[in-house]
């Protein structure tokens, strides 16, 4: 009786594989005329953008934030240069002229690496400024007992204030047990 409910499964996961490829296709199709109408600009982005499509493949995380940042950044440094090429008129000497600058590299791959900056630097960061912000209200709130125990007396403490950290209730309630 299980097996066949394995074999729908199977089959739906199939489906939905060719589902994904069958929008893949058409988008595909629908992008390939577009990207030919405006062949100069599709060729800068496809340059530009190479750090974005790297980040999409290597990013395990079913979310992909690291093509989102990276790719965010990437494109603002693609953009000034599709501009300049829409404005100069649009043309495949124009396109092939950015693309032999090394400035033109510089600004699309520099702006992807403050990108990975991002990507690798902002989780750590807010990280530490949790761990500061816990730590000075843990600071904060044993100031507060301190001066509730000077102004009602030890009794309003409990066990935990006497010993420290050895006599302080675990967070089922129970006593933690003293090592030997």
């Amino acid at each position: 009786m299980a097996k066949p409910k394995n074999k729908d499964k199977d089959k739906k996961a199939g489906k939905k594989k060719k589902k994904g490829h069958s929008r893949m296709l058409t988008f595909l199709l629908l992008l390939l005329p577009a990207a030919l109408v405006v062949l100069p600009t599709t060729m800068i982005f496809s340059v530009g953008m190479i750090p974005t499509m790297v980040a999409y493949m290597i990013d395990r995380d079913p979310e992909k934030p690291a093509p989102i940042i990276v790719g965010g950044l990437n494109f603002c440094g693609c953009m000034p240069f599709a501009i300049m090429l829409w404005i100069q008129g649009h043309t495949m000497g124009i396109a092939m002229k950015m693309l032999t600058n090394p400035i033109t590299w510089l600004v699309m791959y520099g702006a992807a690496a403050i990108g990975w900056a991002f990507y690798y630097g902002i989780p750590p960061a807010v990280a530490n400024a949790e761990i500061r912000s816990a730590e000075k209200r843990v600071e904060e709130l044993r100031m507060r007992k301190s001066e509730l125990v000077q102004q009602w007396g030890p009794e309003v403490a409990g066990d935990a204030f006497e010993g420290g950290d050895e006599g302080e209730k675990a967070e089922d309630g129970a006593e933690k047990e003293q090592p030997a």
